[in-house]
């Protein structure tokens, strides 16, 4: 009766440290599963054309026609609309290797009002098709951010999208999901997924709006950030003039 008394202590001690232990890691696992949710409003003005006519005689007409040159404006506002978050201005160039491949690169200068200007380059692959009436894309990306090291300096990004023609209908539907990769000194690091639904219309051979409903999905950190995202676009084919 004795040790059984010296030793309900003990026991009792325990079954508390047990307790506060497994409570501690439930409310953990809680704080865990609560995302930071936010809603963003983006819009992009796009011009994309060839290149200039001086270089036609130089290159020949068929190398000619392989180039195009892109320049895009945009904004992207905070949780709330009308607080940018950033403006940014990408340059692009892209070469069409044949009827499905062609290469690119794009340089991105981000002005963010609470931060220093980002800058970043990338290069990209891509790749479409058409099997009857459905269109398949897909992108893979190299991205070098030009930040302090210790941060997502090295980006791989994989896009794939799908696309579906009605007869005879305008808005025809656009589906994508992107994984982005940090290559860095951690090694290789899923850090978060993009999904879009959205479709576009053709206002005319040169001009074309777009809306989209983005999904963004942080990953492989405490408190992820979930974010929905409005996206709104025009694009502007000048050699369609």
């Amino acid at each position: 009766m004795r040790s059984f008394r010296m030793g309900f202590p003990w026991i009792a001690g325990l079954a508390f440290v047990i307790t506060l232990a497994c409570t501690s890691a439930k409310t953990y696992a809680q704080e865990r599963a609560q995302p930071i949710r936010k809603h963003e409003l983006w819009v992009s003005l796009d011009v994309e054309g060839g290149l200039p006519k001086v270089f036609k005689d130089l290159l020949g007409k068929d190398l000619y026609k392989r180039f195009k040159l892109a320049a895009e404006l945009g904004y992207r506002s905070d949780d709330v609309f009308y607080a940018p978050r950033q403006v940014y201005t990408d340059l692009g160039a892209n070469f069409k290797l044949n009827g499905h491949f062609d290469i690119g690169v794009v340089q991105r200068i981000s002005f963010r009002p609470e931060d220093n200007t980002k800058h970043r380059t990338s290069l990209q692959l891509n790749f479409d098709t058409k099997w009857k009436r459905f269109g398949l894309e897909y992108r893979l990306g190299y991205q070098h951010n030009y930040t302090e090291f210790g941060s997502a300096r090295e980006m791989v990004r994989n896009k794939f999208s799908l696309s579906y023609d009605f007869k005879n209908f305008k808005f025809d539907p656009e589906i994508s999901t992107e994984f982005f990769t940090w290559v860095g000194y951690q090694g290789i690091q899923h850090t978060s997924t993009r999904h879009s639904i959205g479709t576009s219309y053709s206002l005319s051979k040169a001009h074309k709006i777009s809306f989209k409903l983005i999904h963004d999905r942080d990953h492989g950190v405490a408190w992820p950030t979930y974010r929905w995202i409005y996206s709104i676009g025009y694009a502007l084919d000048l050699r369609d003039l």
